[in-house]
C-alpha cells in the first residue's frame, strides 16, 4: 500500500481549517497520481493505489467536515471509490486462480473456463469505472479544488475534541475485537477491517501533530490491518469455489472442487495468523496502551 504524502509544516497549534486546505490538498494529489495508468488500459496497480488514495482522501473529507459542507464531495468520492473497488476485488481473485492454474495440466481447460466465468462481470465493472472517473475529472476535481479555499476554523489541529474522537474510534476497534475473539467468522472479521482501516486513515491525518504517538499506534495497526485483508480476500475466493463446486457447469465443478482444499488450507493459515495476532493485542494491554497514548 502506498503511503500518503507526507505534509510539513503542520504541528499541535495549527489552525484546523489551515490543517484541512493543506491535507486535503495532499490527499487530492495522492488521488489523482495514478490517473495517468487508467487512460486507456485499465492498469491493476493503477486501480489499487487510486483505490487506496481515494479511501484516504474520503477520510480526510470526514474528518474536515466541521470546516466546510463536505458531506456531498464526500459522497462523490465514495462513488469513485466504489467503482475501483469493483475492478480491483476481480483482479485479486483472478489473479490468484492465475497462479493456481500453474503445473495442473489436467484441468487447465476447466480452470480457464471457471476464470472466464469469474470475469464475466469485469467489462460491465470497467465501463462503469470509466464513467466514474470521468466524473470524478470532470466535476469532482474542479468542485474539490473550489471548496478548499473556503475552509475555515479556527480551533487547534490537536485539540482536545480530536483526542477524544480518536479515542472513540479505538473503542470500536477494541469492541470489535472481542466480537472477532468470540466468533471468529467472515463477518466479524470484515467489520473489524473496516473499524481498523477507518482508524488508520484518521490517525495518519493527524500524524503531523502527534509524530510520536501517532507513529507507534501504526506501528501496530497496520499488521492487524494488513493481515485482515488478506483473510478477506481468502474468504471471498472461498465463497466463489464453494459456490462454483456446487453451481458451475460439469468442467468447472471439478476444478472448483480441486482448488477447494487449497482454498480452505490458506483461508486457515490466514484466519491462525490472525489468531495469533489478536491474542498478542490482548496479551501485551495493547487497547490500553493506545489509549493510554491518545490522553
Amino acid at each position: 500500500m502506498p503511503p500518503p504524502t507526507p505534509i510539513r509544516g503542520l504541528g499541535p497549534d495549527t489552525a484546523l481549517g489551515d490543517a484541512a486546505r493543506r491535507i486535503l490538498a495532499g490527499r487530492l494529489a495522492d488521488a489523482r497520481h495514478p490517473e495517468a495508468q487508467l487512460d486507456g488500459e485499465l492498469d491493476e496497480d493503477g486501480v489499487h493505489d487510486m483505490r487506496v488514495a481515494t479511501r484516504r482522501l474520503r477520510a480526510a473529507l470526514q474528518v474536515f467536515h466541521a470546516t466546510g459542507k463536505l458531506t456531498r464531495l464526500e459522497a462523490d468520492v465514495k462513488r469513485l471509490q466504489d467503482a475501483l473497488g469493483g475492478v480491483r476485488d476481480l483482479h485479486v481473485q483472478d489473479a490468484w486462480l492465475g497462479a493456481a492454474a500453474k503445473g495442473k495440466k489436467d484441468t487447465t481447460k476447466a480452470l480457464v473456463g471457471l476464470r472466464k466465468t469469474h470475469l464475466s462481470g469485469l467489462k460491465a465493472k470497467e465501463k462503469t469505472l470509466r464513467a466514474e472517473l470521468e466524473r470524478w475529472s470532470e466535476r469532482t476535481v474542479p468542485r474539490l479544488l473550489k471548496k478548499l479555499d473556503s475552509l475555515e476554523d479556527d480551533h487547534r489541529f490537536a485539540g482536545k475534541r480530536v483526542r477524544g474522537h480518536l479515542r472513540q474510534r479505538l473503542r470500536r476497534v477494541e469492541k470489535r475485537l472481542e466480537r472477532y475473539a468470540d466468533a471468529p467468522d467472515a463477518a466479524s472479521a470484515h467489520a473489524l477491517r473496516k473499524d481498523l482501516k477507518k482508524l488508520r486513515y484518521e490517525l495518519e491525518i493527524y500524524q503531523p501533530a502527534f509524530r510520536r504517538t501517532v507513529g507507534a499506534l501504526l506501528e501496530v495497526l497496520v499488521p492487524l490491518q494488513d493481515g485482515l485483508g488478506e483473510l478477506h480476500d481468502a474468504d471471498v475466493r472461498l465463497e466463489l469455489f464453494e459456490r462454483a463446486a456446487a453451481e458451475a457447469p460439469p468442467g468447472q465443478r471439478k476444478a472448483a472442487r480441486k482448488l477447494l482444499p487449497q482454498a480452505r488450507d490458506e483461508r486457515a493459515e490466514r484466519s491462525a495468523e490472525i489468531a495469533r495476532e489478536v491474542q498478542r493485542w490482548h496479551a501485551e494491554a495493547i487497547p490500553k496502551r493506545l489509549r493510554k497514548a491518545l490522553t
